[in-house]
């Protein structure tokens, strides 16, 4: 399992960049948000280290058909399923990274609408 990754171009920003890649090889459009970290990780293909940056989703759109919709399959799941099933130890630390994140900004939620009694 891998999420989807490349590179950028030099007429688009690192965001843009990910929004391309995830219509490319996933085939889903939506808003891109804050960045998760970045990772250094070895090629495969080259024998060198590259720079990675993990960014979240908010899926608006899925499209039924993309780019490398032969060349890939689309897979959805759990954040707990996705880990189990990571095969990069930085995927799963940034995965961790947005649990927290979406844990924080829940409880945040349910504490600005629970009502308070002043005695």
């Amino acid at each position: 399992m891998l999420f989807p990754k490349g590179g950028w171009e030099t007429d688009e920003s690192i965001t843009e960049a990910a929004s391309r890649e995830t219509l490319e090889e996933a085939g889903v459009r939506g808003i891109v948000q804050g960045e998760l970290g970045s990772w250094s990780f070895k090629s495969k293909t080259y024998d060198t280290f590259y720079e990675g940056y993990m960014f979240p989703l908010l899926v608006k759109e899925q499209l039924e058909f993309w780019p490398e919709k032969n060349f890939r399959q689309r897979v959805w799941m759990s954040a707990h399923e996705a880990r189990e099933v990571c095969q990069h130890w930085w995927m799963k630390e940034a995965l961790d990274i947005l649990v927290g994140r979406l844990s924080s900004q829940k409880k945040q939620q349910i504490e600005e609408v629970m009502p308070c009694s002043l005695s």
